[in-house]
């Protein structure tokens, strides 16, 4: 990780100061470098910390002390190299480093890697501290999916910048907006495609805004939009892909689509988004209604040979969640605001701080649901380290009392997760004023964390780190017998409609 005064946020503006992970045969002045992991080959990765020395503030509004430590998003690595922020994981100071060993025994998944810093990883991830790690399988090249120069990656950004084109950042309001689009770390790019179908990778890596995107004509012959059918989620491929016209994508959460520009020869597609700043709303901060524009080229390079199966059968994804539930037991977590703007979560019974004991403490190899019951005013992307999970669904809950426990009766019917997220996942879209569930299997032992993917949330930025939106996730041995079992569909329907 080094300091750089090279990168171009547009090519008609000068060089400016960002971080950037490199190499030894490549320098990267903005995020880092791909790096391709294969399942059951396990590799390491040594992250050495080039940042000035702690008290020197290498941007304006930084936090100066200048340590780092790596996440690999997704990755099923032990804790030792998970990345976890302090004083759950081990920080490197300036000159350190730190080697974390990643056995790579999951399926194909998009997996990504960000500076994790206690109280300021929002700052580094911004900075550009953040790359692409997605994990391969020997079963994907069977799928007959879009590959090689028809496979592209794109980390969605939002900045803001001063006059002299250098990055401005501020923590002044909860959440941080920035009113500039920046995909791969270029303001508003246009990509040249061919009339073929396309897999995008589309990875959220802004540190507090959600995308609803859909493709939108501004150029060429009019016509109806090119076919969008998302294949995976943050954790792999989904058992049925599905076709949808736009695609919520909240921080943290990844989405594999593939997209048909077939027949669309000569014109021209802007990826729109219409989400509300903060999400859902109301919005008070800029809009962003245009990421970046795809170009149609007038024919193809070669022939098009791929196609999205109805059904793509990984070793993630088949089991039903009838098998998972009947396993279970139900923990029950919240999400809240004991002062306006503040933002925490906690268990059942309180809203807590990271540094407080554990709560959350799953057992060694058991299978636990998660009821998280949001009764704040945003929505959160709620994410856990080192655990796959799978969303089941959520429940509209129309009154909450003041220790936010949904009121009785005030909780509606049972919604279950639309079919574009019903695969692997570990990052979880938690809307206000319902309860958001998901259910999944604890492998790795020792203590990593939970927390919301905003950024500035889990980073208890309007706080200065006082209060973080973050919380330990300690798994061990003790059995967790004080916790429902789940066992049907229809009985955590019951059991999520008590106080």
């Amino acid at each position: 990780m080094g300091v750089h005064s090279t990168h171009k946020f547009s090519s008609a503006w000068g060089p400016t100061k960002t971080l950037g992970y490199s190499t030894a045969n490549a320098t990267v002045d903005y995020l880092g470098p791909t790096i391709v992991t294969q399942q059951h080959r396990p590799n390491k990765v040594r992250f050495i910390n080039n940042l000035p020395a702690a008290g020197t503030a290498v941007f304006p509004f930084d936090q100066p002390n200048n340590t780092i430590t790596t996440h690999r998003h997704g990755g099923l690595q032990s804790v030792a190299s998970d990345g976890s922020p302090l004083p759950n994981g081990v920080e490197v100071p300036p000159g350190g480093s730190q080697t974390q060993d990643y056995p790579n025994n999951q399926a194909a998944a998009p997996l990504w890697y960000h500076d994790h810093a206690d109280a300021h990883g929002s700052y580094h991830v911004y900075e550009g501290l953040a790359g692409l790690a997605p994990n391969t399988d020997k079963l994907e090249s069977s799928f007959g999916l879009p590959r090689g120069d028809f496979a592209k990656s794109y980390v969605l950004q939002d900045k803001s910048f001063n006059a002299d084109y250098s990055l401005c950042y501020t923590h002044a309001d909860p959440e941080f907006f920035g009113d500039r689009p920046v995909i791969n770390g270029t303001i508003a790019p246009k990509q040249n495609v061919e009339p073929r179908r396309y897999t995008f990778t589309l990875v959220n890596g802004s540190d507090s805004r959600f995308y609803h995107l859909s493709l939108r004509q501004v150029a060429g012959s009019a016509s109806a939009a090119p076919t969008m059918i998302v294949v995976g989620n943050d954790e792999g491929y989904l058992l049925h892909p599905t076709r949808v016209s736009g695609l919520l994508i909240a921080p943290g959460e990844r989405y594999q689509a593939v997209v048909d520009f077939t027949s669309h020869n000569g014109q021209q597609w802007v990826l729109a988004n219409d989400a509300s700043a903060p999400y859902p709303g109301p919005d008070t901060a800029p809009l962003i209604p245009e990421l970046m524009r795809f170009d149609v080229c007038s024919e193809v390079t070669s022939p098009d040979h791929s196609r999205v199966p109805k059904t793509i059968r990984e070793a993630n994804n088949a089991e039903p969640l009838a098998s998972k539930l009947a396993q279970a037991r139900l923990r029950t977590v919240q999400a809240g605001e004991n002062t306006p703007g503040v933002t925490q979560i906690g268990d059942k019974n309180q809203l807590l701080n990271y540094f407080d004991p554990p709560t959350e403490t799953p057992q060694l190899g058991s299978t636990e649901v998660w009821a998280m019951r949001n009764h704040g005013p945003d929505a959160h992307p709620f994410h856990e380290h080192i655990a796959e999970l799978r969303l089941i669904g959520r429940w509209h809950v129309g009154q909450s009392d003041t220790s936010g426990k949904p009121v009785p009766g005030t909780i509606g019917p049972f919604e279950p997760a639309a079919a574009y997220e019903s695969g692997p996942k570990d990052t979880f879209v938690s809307p206000p004023g319902y309860i958001t569930a998901w259910v999944g299997k604890y492998t790795i032992p020792g203590t990593s964390v939970w927390h919301c993917h905003i950024l500035s949330h889990e980073d208890g930025s309007s706080t200065g780190g006082t209060i973080e939106m973050m919380r330990p996730l300690a798994v061990g041995s003790k059995p967790q017998v004080q916790l429902p079992r789940v066992l049907t569909q229809e009985r955590l329907d019951q059991l999520v409609r008590q106080p």
